[in-house]
């Protein structure tokens, strides 16, 4: 199956140096708004996808990674586990509103016990604009497919997903397989190759 024609230029690496990865909810949170703003539904399933493949494509390009935690191989795919508790919720449902996380002040100390009045609640985004323009293609590549075909493209033979599920079940472990990296890396950065190729 066809990883789509993503128009980013993939090269060794040079595009540019990531200082750090964004919050995986910050790039979850960009799908969800995204999605709502052009009245495209995004459920859980789909929004997995969205940030496996955003993250993917950010590791061919940029050689860095897109957001701060592993994505791991479960039965039915890629999976965060962040994203996967803050919105299973919503079930087969579409998401109706982005992530949340509670922001200690600078001044309190983590050791104690924190009342609402040591924080405050925000949205967690995207910063860095050269991982916006990123996940804008991946948008616009992705973002109109359902969430069981963009599960189907990631199931692909010999992808990232499914290298690390099959060694994940010949290990005996059912879920929680760390999807590595440099697999990630190699595999979507092939992709863009054969499709540079292509043209």
């Amino acid at each position: 199956m066809d990883l789509g024609v993503l128009q980013l230029t993939v090269a060794p690496y040079l595009w540019y140096r990531d200082p750090m990865p964004q919050k995986t909810l910050a790039v979850a949170n960009f799908f969800v708004e995204r999605g709502s703003a052009e009245g495209i539904p995004i459920d859980p399933l789909k929004l997995q996808k969205l940030v496996y493949f955003g993250h993917g494509w950010h590791l061919a390009v940029t050689g860095e990674p897109l957001i701060d935690e592993c994505i791991e191989a479960w039965p039915y795919g890629p999976v965060v586990p962040t994203i996967y508790h803050e919105f299973k919720r919503y079930g087969y449902s579409p998401i109706t509103s982005p992530a949340t996380e509670f922001v200690l002040r600078e001044d309190v100390a983590p050791a104690r016990t924190v009342v609402l009045s040591d924080g405050y609640w925000t949205t967690p985004r995207v910063t860095d604009s050269r991982a916006l323009t990123v996940l804008e293609k991946v948008w616009r590549e992705y973002g109109k497919f359902s969430g069981v075909y963009l599960s189907n493209i990631s199931h692909t033979a010999g992808s990232p997903w499914d290298v690390a599920w099959k060694k994940a079940k010949a290990g005996g472990k059912v879920r929680g397989a760390d999807i590595p990296d440099h697999e990630m890396r190699q595999y979507f950065y092939a992709a863009g190759l054969r499709e540079r190729s292509r043209r």
